[in-house]
């Protein structure tokens, strides 16, 4: 669950796993009739990092600086990235 200061603003959903599969990382649904999604969502590098690190990370600045600790990337290329990243997780009904 991630949180901006004490409002909850997401939950991870369950039912997706990530994968790497030839190289790629894949965010894919457990079960496939689960809402009718059955789509796949190819994540780069930083996006699976956020992934593996979502429901660890307790907020927003967190996974910052898990983000700007782990690769060379100034904070605000770091948090437009997550903020878009996100947004494509809400869109698909992820998050």
């Amino acid at each position: 669950m991630l949180k901006r200061g004490e409002e909850l603003i997401m939950e991870i959903k369950r039912d997706f796993n990530l994968r790497k599969i030839a190289g790629e990382y894949i965010l894919m649904p457990k079960d496939t009739s689960d809402k009718g999604y059955n789509g796949l969502i190819s994540l780069n590098e930083v996006e699976a990092l956020v992934w593996k690190n979502l429901e660890r990370c307790e907020n927003e600045e967190e996974i910052l600086s898990l983000i700007t600790n782990t690769y060379m990337v100034k904070k605000s290329d770091a948090r437009k990235d997550l903020g878009d990243f996100l947004k494509q997780l809400e869109e698909a009904d992820i998050i």
